[in-house]
């Protein structure tokens, strides 16, 4: 009796935590995503496969850096399987020419054109209709309200900036330079005006985003295995090759939900929705990255006060200044990190906080945000990282900085 009450719990063990990716995959993503920083390739798609087992539809993100770690470990068949996964959630096959990394092994391997020739006779199962339509809602959301001028407001910008360009219809675009000039009684008139533009762009937020929220409840969190990842990498991104891959790590999300979430958070005219258990169930059940918690960071206490940023230092030395130390040499070439800090709580409870929501220890974050801050075809989360330069007047000085306790090498 007591096996068979075991072997119940086991299983109903089992059963709850394949639905909890805070528990049986982030967790053994994480381990993989060290061991990347550790350059160990092979224990890292060891990890990766664990965390794929677990779970029906992993993130194309890991999909993707799994396939690195398996062609860098000389398996070109696990790296195709890995590809045509993440085709299978809507990416354009043709996109991997453009990426970051893969576009050097699609002009190397010989398999690579009939490796694309199978990828498209891939059919994604995703919803498009409701991604347009989501599509749709958010440039709504974030196109600004625009409502035309008074005749005596045009008129009088008109006749005071003929040199400067500038939209008679749009009351935000008035230089800035010339408000100061304007009498007081046609700048109460640009003040009402904006006020007016504010509230009609917070009742279309308003709108808008509870219609987002009824989609939600319908469909459940849209998420990349529903609406797919991205298609086209963003205009504003800088041609490959990119000094770290950001313009790549584009498509292999979906973080359009997210972005909506976060606009509406940022709007002070509306009403605030706790969107917090949302989003946090969203991530449990594998429908969102736990990287959205950054977005959301500031709007609730519960978070993590701290994402795990780095300050990345590499140093110089000023102009007419020599080292006599026969080390300065090689410290000058390497880089040192030192570590943001809590003021508030300490790191077991925030790793607690960080645990619960299936994000990574800090001292993990902080790992990954000094390998981030060197450039990498990988996409990983993990902490932020801001780079710097520091110029030294003399020999000593960096010796005391890189000794100092929170600056690590």
């Amino acid at each position: 009796m007591k096996k068979l009450i075991l072997l119940l719990f086991f299983k109903t063990s089992i059963s709850y935590a394949q639905t909890d990716f805070t528990r049986i995959y982030h967790p053994i993503i994480n381990e993989a995503e060290l061991a990347i920083v550790d350059t160990n390739y092979h224990e890292a798609l060891s990890f990766y496969n664990e965390a794929f087992t677990n779970v029906e539809k992993p993130f194309a993100k890991d999909y993707y850096n799994a396939a690195i770690c398996a062609i860098l470990a000389g398996k070109i068949p696990v790296m195709f399987d890995l590809l045509e996964k993440i085709v299978a959630k809507g990416y354009q096959v043709e996109n991997f020419r453009k990426d970051f990394f893969f576009k050097n092994v699609a002009d190397t391997c010989k398999q690579w054109t009939n490796f694309e020739k199978q990828a498209r006779l891939i059919k994604p199962q995703i919803n498009t209709e409701l991604r347009d339509s989501l599509q749709k809602l958010y440039r709504l959301m974030t196109t600004p309200q625009r409502t035309p001028l008074t005749a005596a407001l045009r008129n009088y910008i008109k006749e005071n900036t003929k040199d400067e360009k500038f939209t008679s219809n749009d009351s935000l675009s008035i230089p800035f330079t010339f408000r100061k000039k304007i009498p007081d009684h046609l700048r109460h008139q640009i003040d009402s005006l904006q006020n007016l533009n504010a509230m009609k762009g917070a009742d279309v937020i308003r709108d808008k985003f509870l219609t987002v929220l009824k989609i939600v409840e319908i469909h459940g969190f849209p998420d990349e295995n529903l609406i797919g990842l991205n298609q086209f990498f963003p205009a504003s991104s800088q041609s490959p090759p990119f000094r770290n891959n950001y313009g790549s790590s584009y498509l292999y999300e979906n973080t359009l939900v997210g972005d909506i979430l976060m606009f509406s958070s940022f709007q002070q005219q509306i009403e605030k929705t706790d969107t917090s258990p949302l989003i946090k169930q969203a991530i449990r059940d594998g429908k969102a990255h736990p990287a959205i918690i950054r977005s959301l960071a500031k709007y609730s206490t519960d978070e993590p006060c701290t994402m795990g940023r780095v300050l990345v230092i590499q140093f110089r030395l000023e102009d007419n200044v020599n080292c006599p130390n026969n080390d300065w040499g090689s410290k000058k070439e390497k880089h040192y990190w030192k570590k943001e800090r809590s003021t508030t709580l300490s790191e077991i409870e925030i790793n607690e906080r960080r645990q619960n929501l299936g994000l990574e220890k800090l001292e993990d974050a902080y790992r990954k945000a000094f390998f981030k801050s060197r450039p990498t075809p990988f996409l990983i989360y993990g902490g932020s990282f801001q780079a710097e330069l520091a110029y030294i007047p003399n020999c000593e000085l960096i010796d005391k900085m890189i000794k100092g306790t929170v600056v690590v090498k």
